[in-house]
């Protein structure tokens, strides 16, 4: 019997890494949290683990997946880290972005948390894609047989099942098919791949288990009812001659909202953090993660002649003023930073301007706080969620894909989990789990 232990990312939204353990050997899926702590484990029973640990898998260079790399050197871990080249180019600003933004976990054991590039300079990172095609079964080593896909999350964001010791597991870190950007190859049975036509699928076995990315619970809203409603507010406030800042993530939806907002808004001034147009080229970098007209749109984009990249308080400062009307992009989607909080203050000063958060809010953070608040805002706040993760049509389909498999339900607050599950159930789905850090998994 195999066991799974959650150490982060089951009934809550962050923090994602999970254990699995066959007699005292182990694999480790992802690494976002800090397991010296928050597992309890004292420092001699994690060098135990560390000396047993065949391998790690890294889905994404996103900071809830990946800050507790360092540690994994730390307690002794001298093998391989398996992820994506792209992945690998991101890493240092995505980690060093959650130290900027106050994100970065507070001192324990007297020792902080490294965040940047120098975290991860001595990590043996492995690249799945030059070792394994994406959709086809490789061995990895003699008891580990592995194959992976995009996962339409970031350039570089992978799902991938594991067969070890005899389990078949999928993990499908955050897994998205609807962006409009980037391609996602769907995990399928075996027995669906004739009667499916989803590009380059992964055949998958028989799974033992599926940790599967439900980050939007019982939402049914699909991508084209969530843009829509986005057009309404963005049309709203440009009547009215107002601006509009969109608070996004250095990688993911800002990238693919930009090249929207280029697209609908062609005669309108758009500005943009010079990170989050960085990020952007290294879109272009990796074309292979793209949909087919991705790198034409990406193109348009970076010519696009009204377009202004902000390098500093300056030129922010500058542009604003000159733009009055425009729509405004910020790398931090909480806006936790003193410059997101910057740029809320100049749209503050104006009631026709409009603050459109487009991701989750986590509690304590300063974009949830302006969200709650009607007094403090000083011109209109929404939320409008851009999905980048699953929802209740998403998770039920890719169970079918999958024969219904025995499942847990990853990357939302327990509630949350909960519904979906009891939602599940009622439709006819089996072994369908909801838990939370600490909890362990037989299977």
């Amino acid at each position: 019997m195999m066991e799974l232990t959650i150490l982060g990312g089951a009934g809550e939204q962050s923090r994602s890494s999970y254990l699995l353990r066959q007699e005292e050997q182990y694999v480790l899926l992802d690494c976002g949290m800090d397991i010296a702590e928050e597992s309890g484990n004292c420092s001699d029973k994690l060098t135990h683990i560390m000396s047993r640990l065949q391998a790690v898998f890294l889905s994404h260079a996103h900071e809830d997946h990946s800050i507790g790399l360092p540690l994994l050197e730390r307690y002794g871990y001298t093998g391989e880290v398996w992820t994506t080249r792209a992945t690998i180019r991101q890493l240092p600003v995505c980690l060093k972005a959650l130290e900027e933004h106050q994100y970065a976990v507070a001192d324990r054991q007297s020792a902080s948390l490294p965040a940047g590039e120098e975290t991860i300079s001595s990590i043996r990172f492995r690249y799945l894609e030059d070792t394994a095609p994406r959709g086809e079964w490789t061995w990895l080593q003699p008891n580990l047989e592995i194959c992976w896909g995009r996962a339409g999350h970031l350039p570089g964001s992978i799902w991938i099942a594991i067969h070890w010791q005899g389990k078949t597991i999928l993990y499908t870190g955050d897994y998205s098919a609807e962006s409009r950007l980037l391609e996602a190859d769907r995990p399928l049975h075996h027995s669906r791949i004739l009667s499916r036509a989803y590009p380059a699928p992964g055949q998958i076995r028989d799974l033992d288990l599926a940790i599967v990315d439900a980050a939007y619970g019982v939402d049914t809203d699909r991508q084209g009812n969530k843009l829509s409603q986005l057009n309404r507010y963005m049309k709203e406030t440009l009547k009215q001659g107002g601006a509009i800042l969109l608070p996004v993530p250095v990688y993911g939806r800002g990238q693919e909202l930009m090249i929207w907002a280029s697209e609908q808004y062609g005669e309108i001034p758009i500005l943009v953090e010079s990170d989050l147009l960085d990020a952007l080229e290294l879109f272009a970098a990796d074309p292979h993660w793209l949909r087919a007209d991705g790198m034409a749109r990406i193109e348009r984009l970076l010519h696009h002649p009204r377009l202004h990249r902000m390098y500093d308080d300056d030129s922010r400062e500058e542009l604003f003023l000159r733009y009055p009307r425009s729509i405004v992009f910020t790398d931090d989607g909480m806006m936790q930073s003193v410059k997101a909080q910057q740029h809320y203050t100049r749209m503050a000063a104006g009631s026709a301007n409009r603050v459109i958060f487009t991701g989750d809010l986590a509690y304590g953070s300063f974009g949830r706080a302006l969200l709650m608040d009607m007094e403090r805002r000083g011109c209109q706040i929404h939320h409008v969620r851009y999905k980048v993760h699953q929802g209740l049509p998403d998770v039920r389909q890719m169970l079918l894909d999958l024969k219904s498999p025995r499942t847990l339900l990853v990357h939302a607050t327990r509630p949350r989990t909960d519904g979906l599950a009891l939602r599940l159930q009622q439709e006819g789905f089996q072994q369908v789990h909801a838990l939370q850090p600490e909890d362990q998994l037989y299977f």
